[in-house]
């Protein structure tokens, strides 16, 4: 039976796809064409060597084969296929399959032409009693997929282990209410701790254990991104959700309805020092559990370390030691303004301020001198009771979690305007939108333009992986957002990208920095609010001032090698 080969026919010529991919031109081409026939290489290996990004040819060669480029990291091989074959084998024909399913093979290789390489492939599937009905084939680069083949080698061991500790039921009943991991230990305690020191030592931000009809999914957000790290089996699920809700003190017994609650997993290892905020909810599968890892210390508190520039750090810190007004911070939820207002806290924490908080709710300790509480509106306690609370507390600094209402709206304002510095939060797209939010919610203009200091939006761009980091010329596409956000473009200007590896789970990124909007609310300004100018106006007013938008610190942030431009397309808008 002859295997279908899933694929989609070229539009246009390889040359043509280079020239418009790469913004090259016909010159150019024939000049690289030419050093390719002379050093007998490919015209692909003399474009990579010209500082043309591996990614961005094998990006080409997807799409003039046909196929999709994928980046592997999202990828776990079922075990059944992949003990079907040898390390150095793949390594040899650079192939690897990532799933099966239905009879559809799918399959990433670097040379999607080498027919031989996949009829070898499904041969040996076959003998394995695998009935391969059609090949999905996805494009990667070489680097990929040979890190990626060293990795799960690296890690088969690593869930061979974790595997076999579950070959057998553990009961519910017979899991220990207290036990911290040893030799000893109870298989799915050893377990519970494994995927939380790991998701620690990924430099996770979130762990999400999901069941499916057969099998209980294990995944970790890192970079801001869910990446698949464990499959186990469907009778797993039960007892490692107990064993969760019973570090959490959770009603093992309800599985009917949501429940909330905390980890300090420093009981449970004291060399990993972190808070899991703990989250069930019922699902068809069973019960589905997220745990948000919270860093007791190491956080990232220090102002000079969020991505600040030169000149907005400084107006930032300027504005924070003002007396009284009102700083907020903008931006979806995931943007890192709580991280930027503790870290503003601890900046003018002194012994001689009164700083108290109210959020929802703490998710760091900040010490200090510092009072921080936690709103509870089952018992009537809301921001806005907090503020007026508060104000009887001679505070001199209040930071409120989020302004939800007029109510709190209004009473910030106040609060502002009686000589207490306010910080922060609402949910808007940018610096200078917050002003019409405000206004919608019935904030008079005369109140805004005597309380407000400073208005900052923020995003969280990935930054490049310093292993893997490289650099390359800039498309015709690049080129014009970089020109659009106000930069020049000459022959030697660069951007940079990562090329996927190991430290960085072959994504290319490895941790994240924040971009930032700041609009300074002047005497110019304050005048614009009280005539009650447009948000147009306004914006155009602090771009001649000196205001850069969110796109722009992102391009300048890319042009320094910190991120990339798909990165400012992905996060920000022109």
């Amino acid at each position: 039976m002859r295997v279908k080969v899933k694929r989609a026919l070229p539009e246009k010529s390889f040359i043509d796809l280079i020239i418009e991919r790469l913004g090259l031109s016909p010159e150019e081409i024939q000049r690289f064409q030419s050093l390719a026939k002379q050093e007998k290489k490919s015209l692909l290996q003399i474009l990579i060597e010209q500082g043309y990004s591996e990614e961005e040819i094998s990006k080409i060669k997807a799409e003039y084969f046909g196929y999709k480029f994928v980046k592997l990291t999202n990828y776990v091989p079922p075990e059944d296929i992949i003990q079907i074959f040898s390390k150095d084998f793949l390594k040899e024909r650079l192939v690897l399959p990532l799933n099966y399913e239905g009879g559809i093979l799918r399959i990433a290789m670097v040379e999607p032409t080498d027919m031989v390489s996949i009829n070898e492939v499904i041969e040996r599937l076959k003998n394995h009693g695998i009935e391969i009905n059609e090949v999905d084939i996805v494009v990667t680069t070489k680097n990929q997929i040979l890190d990626k083949i060293d990795l799960i080698f690296e890690e088969k061991k690593k869930i061979e282990e974790l595997l076999s500790i579950l070959k057998t039921e553990t009961p519910v009943e017979e899991i220990p209410a207290e036990e911290t991991i040893s030799e000893k230990s109870s298989p799915i305690i050893a377990l519970a701790n494994k995927i939380v020191e790991d998701a620690y030592r990924k430099g996770a931000s979130d762990i999400h254990i999901q069941p499916t009809e057969e099998t209980s999914v294990i995944r970790m957000r890192i970079d801001g991104d869910l990446t698949d790290y464990l499959v186990l089996p469907k009778y797993a699920h039960e007892p490692l959700i107990t064993r969760f809700k019973i570090m959490a003190n959770m009603k093992i017994d309800e599985k009917r309805v949501p429940q909330d609650a905390r980890i300090n997993f420093e009981r449970y290892n004291p060399n990993i020092k972190i808070d899991l905020r703990v989250s069930t909810v019922p699902s068809i599968y069973g019960e589905d559990l997220v745990m948000r890892l919270l860093i007791k210390s190491g956080a990232i508190l220090d102002l000079e370390k969020l991505g600040f520039s030169e000149d907005h750090l400084r107006l930032y810190k300027e504005t924070i030691r003002k007396p009284y007004g009102i700083i907020l911070h903008v931006g979806p939820t995931g943007s890192g303004k709580t991280t930027t207002l503790y870290s503003a806290l601890k900046e003018i924490d002194t012994p001689e301020k009164k700083i108290i908080t109210v959020e929802d709710p703490v998710e760091y300790t900040l010490g200090g001198s510092i009072v921080q509480t936690s709103i509870n509106p089952l018992a009537g306690y809301t921001f806005a009771k907090a503020i007026k609370s508060f104000l009887r507390h001679d505070p001199d600094v209040m930071l409120v979690g989020e302004i939800r209402d007029l109510e709190t709206a209004r009473i910030a304002v106040e609060a502002s305007l009686t000589g207490h510095l306010v910080f922060s939060t609402l949910h808007t797209n940018d610096a200078v939108s917050t002003i019409t939010r405000l206004e919608e919610m019935g904030i008079e203009s005369y109140l805004l333009a005597d309380s407000l200091l400073l208005i900052c939006a923020q995003r969280l761009v990935k930054k490049i992986c310093p292993n893997c980091k490289t650099e390359y010329k800039p498309s015709k596409k690049e080129e014009i957002i970089i020109k659009n956000a106000g930069f020049d473009i000459d022959e030697n200007t660069k951007v940079f990208k990562g090329m996927g590896c190991k430290m960085c789970n072959f994504t290319g990124y490895k941790g994240r920095t924040g971009i930032h909007e700041l609009l300074k609310v002047d005497e110019e300004i304050k005048g614009m609010l009280i005539e009650k100018r447009s948000t147009e106006e306004i914006k155009h007013v602090a771009l001649r001032k000196g205001m850069k938008t969110l796109r722009q610190d992102a391009v300048l942030k890319a042009l320094e090698g910190i991120t990339t431009i798909d990165e400012v397309i992905r996060v920000t808008i022109e």
